[in-house]
């Protein structure tokens, strides 16, 4: 009973951090270093109170978030260093199969995004939008189902 409290209010306190990295990353497209550190140190924070513990899939989570980093490196910062390190703080707290839950809504409500800004004419192919509020609402997602 104790735990499954502790476990919500550190996924809340997640949310909120992830709320405020997306309204950083609307307004100055970075994140603050502080934030992505108080970011994992929540998100480690939750690993003892999870129900469903798997190092493995923890580790999974980890990797889907280095491989964002990864691809930042290679695309010359076209997907943003920040955002691999958020996501692979939400790797490490939800594990592989709900990171993937969290990132591909995020993705398309990006993709849905972008539709719009170039239906809109309000940019072009090469315009940057922010990544951590389409994350965050697939962070929603994953909290509800």
């Amino acid at each position: 009973m104790i735990n499954a409290m502790i476990y919500r209010l550190i996924v809340i306190g997640i949310g909120i951090l992830l709320f405020a990295a997306g309204i950083m990353d609307i307004k100055s497209r970075q994140i603050s270093r502080k934030m992505i550190v108080f970011m994992f140190l929540a998100c480690c924070a939750l690993l003892p109170f999870r129900r469903y513990f798997s190092i493995l899939d923890t580790i999974g989570g980890l990797a889907i978030g280095l491989s964002i980093i990864g691809l930042s490196v290679l695309s010359k910062e076209q997907i943003g260093k920040g955002d691999g390190m958020v996501v692979a703080a939400v790797g490490i707290a939800f594990g592989a199969r709900r990171c993937f839950l969290v990132l591909s809504t995020a993705s398309f409500v990006m993709c849905m995004i972008a539709v719009g800004v170039l239906l809109l004419k309000k940019g072009a192919r090469q315009t940057r939008l922010p990544f951590l509020p389409a994350l965050f609402a697939g962070y929603l997602l994953c909290i509800v189902l």
